[in-house]
């Protein structure tokens, strides 16, 4: 009798594989190179291995917070800094996308096991065109980043003249975080770029200063891209160029992105452009949504921002971006079919938007996911409360005064891989960064990849020979 070998789950090797590149990353960010000011080549002389281990798994699920007091670009050196910006490009462009063109790139043939090991990890379907997939994500990436450094080059050669070297670098690094939808930046402080664009040892471009706006608007417009899909891209300047010839996938995340977008600015702007004392403008309502959609470039002060504002930022930043994109959060498309099934039911009939019909398969699924979300997220922020802040005399009164709620903001930060960097994250607790590493981590590779893991369980009806008698109960 032949045994039949066992096969590996997909998913549990994903996560596996995500963390080893985590742990590399960690490693290499603990080392005396990596660090700024260390004449005496101390091991994590700031802080300790898990601030490095934090920062590693901030990059890779391009979340891009940092509990480093004094910012990524005033506490990690180059070395330390070009560490963290492979990071964020494996984990934008994904580990089996990554290792799978690297396999490409060694003309080694792909069987069908590994084709299908592919797309089911990576949640694309079509397993036969996954190396023509894994070719354009890579050229995509490639043009979008490098178009991306071309447009950084008239900020950074103000800052700095005759330095082409540091013009490329500095122009690289926010091209690749903010196509990858990272949010790291190497301005200076940890306030990103709500006052200006300053470096140490340069000119400091105000928030008055046309550059500013150029530098915000090019940054949002890249990490929108990343957030997009990278099929819609495909579909668009790839594949049909003409837009009634547009996959409805396609439309739907078109239509939902500039939706979101729009209702969400104006809600933002009606509930802070009002208030008596630092008053938002439109502009900065409008990067402030963008980048709560997963990039984290904060342009307006987190702590100034009202409860209701707050609580519009957080509904956008669990929505998130699209799938098979660089974006976290839910995902625009599993509102999408949770909205329309709610209309369709008080409606009393079935909706068919771009003369599609979805299953009730996929109803289920999309609520469940919701739900389960909700409910881990509840139990993360209880657990943050719990183990609190290590050291809360040093924080700004605008967080001491609504601490509960800026632990709320941190955990749907994480989760939806934003990142604001809130002022908050250098005097959390142990116990409160361990959360934030596991929610940054659920929010990157995704909840359904979790549940995935417990597939057999979970799919039963599929073995299943036999059904009960169907009953209706009260409810409501």
């Amino acid at each position: 009798m032949v045994r039949k070998k066992r096969q590996i789950n997909p998913y549990l090797l994903l996560i596996l594989a995500f963390l080893g590149f985590v742990l590399i990353g960690s490693l290499l960010l603990s080392m005396p190179f990596a660090f700024n000011n260390n004449p005496n080549n101390e091991w994590c002389h700031v802080g300790s291995y898990l601030d490095a281990f934090f920062t590693s798994l901030a990059a890779m699920t391009l979340t891009g917070v940092t509990t480093y007091p004094e910012g990524l670009a005033n506490t990690l050196s180059l070395s330390g800094q070009i560490i963290v910006l492979v990071l964020v490009q494996i984990g934008g462009l994904g580990i089996v996308t990554f290792l799978t063109f690297f396999f490409i790139l060694l003309r080694r043939r792909l069987q069908f096991k590994d084709r299908l090991l592919i797309s089911q990890a990576i949640a694309f379907n079509n397993y036969a065109e996954i190396n023509k997939y894994v070719i354009r994500l890579i050229i995509i990436t490639a043009i979008c980043e490098t178009v991306g450094i071309g447009l950084g080059v008239p900020v950074f050669a103000t800052m700095f003249p005759n330095e082409p070297l540091k013009i490329i670098y500095y122009s690289t690094f926010h091209s690749i975080s903010a196509f990858n939808n990272a949010g790291f930046d190497l301005f200076q402080g940890t306030s990103s770029m709500m006052n200006g664009l300053d470096i140490a040892g340069c000119v400091v471009i105000s928030t008055t200063h046309w550059l500013y706006y150029y530098c915000t608007i090019y940054l949002a417009v890249l990490s929108l891209l990343g957030g997009i899909s990278f099929l819609v891209i495909i579909d668009i300047f790839i594949g049909h160029k003409s837009p009634r010839r547009w996959s409805s996938y396609t439309k739907i995340c078109l239509t939902m992105t500039a939706a979101i977008i729009m209702v969400m600015t104006s809600l933002l702007f009606l509930t802070e452009g009002i208030k008596e004392e630092k008053p938002m403008h439109i502009f900065e309502a409008l990067l402030t949504i963008l980048n709560c959609r997963t990039a984290g470039f904060s342009v307006y002060p987190i702590e100034d921002i009202s409860v209701p504002g707050k609580m519009i930022c957080g509904v956008v930043m669990l929505i998130g971006g699209s799938p098979l994109s660089t974006a976290g959060g839910i995902k625009i498309t599993t509102i999408f079919i949770i909205v329309l099934s709610i209309i369709s039911y008080f409606r009393g009939k079935v909706l068919a938007p771009f003369k599609r019909v979805y299953s009730y398969n996929m109803i289920a699924k999309s609520m469940s996911l919701v739900y389960a979300v909700v409910l881990f997220l509840l139990l993360a922020f209880f657990g943050l409360v719990g183990f609190g802040a290590k050291d809360t005399a040093t924080l700004s009164a605008g967080i001491k005064d609504n601490l509960v709620g800026m632990y709320l903001f941190e955990v749907l930060s994480c989760f939806s891989n934003v990142g604001f960097q809130t002022g908050l994250e250098a005097h959390l607790s142990v116990g409160s960064r361990i959360i934030l590493c596991l929610l940054m981590l659920v929010g990157h590779v995704g909840p359904m990849t979790f549940f995935q893991l417990f597939q057999n369980n979970l799919d039963k009806k599929a073995t299943m020979h036999y059904s009960f008698v169907e009953e209706d109960i009260l409810i409501g």
